[in-house]
């Protein structure tokens, strides 16, 4: 290497070396951020208006369909889809970043479900007696305040509320 080019070299390792240490000590989180703020729960009724099927799924096209209709219900006292519920639910809330979390957990992009690669979105898991509830709305990604994709069985069940929220 060159005397001419060292300094430049140098110049351009020291930058990258600062932006790196900048989004990292700065707040640039792409994991799962934990919110305990009462916003983040999930409340109210809501019903399955879709599905979508955009990985392996290990339900048929035919069954998924037969959800579409269905309430799923939130609360601090209760969750409840069909015949299945929770008495004495605990919701355990993330903010993830929705590319990495839905390509890594699930080999699903975010345009198959409607989302931006770059946007948080907010994923809920239901826990009764300690341990992970199975119901439909057990695990649910939302899109915001008026979506969400509940996941079941590999197929992605897509809810809206039923009722406006007051």
């Amino acid at each position: 290497m060159s005397r001419a080019r060292a300094p430049t070299t140098r110049l351009a390792a020291a930058a990258a070396i600062a932006l790196g240490l900048g989004l990292g000590l700065g707040g640039c989180q792409v994991g799962p951020r934990p919110v305990k703020d009462g916003w983040a729960l999930p409340k109210g009724d809501w019903q399955v208006v879709a599905h979508a099927a955009p990985g392996i799924a290990a339900m048929s096209p035919v069954v998924a369909q037969q959800y579409v209709g269905r309430s799923v219900s939130f609360g601090p006292h209760g969750v409840t889809s069909g015949a299945e519920g929770c008495a004495k639910p605990t919701y355990v809330v993330n903010l993830v970043y929705a590319d990495r979390y839905l390509q890594r957990q699930y080999g699903v992009r975010p345009a198959s479900l409607g989302l931006y690669p770059h946007q948080d979105v907010r994923v809920t898991e239901v826990f009764c007696e300690g341990r992970k509830w199975g119901g439909l709305g057990g695990h649910v990604v939302w899109a915001d305040d008026e979506r969400g994709w509940a996941i079941r069985d590999g197929i992605w069940f897509e809810l809206r509320r039923a009722a406006p929220q007051g």
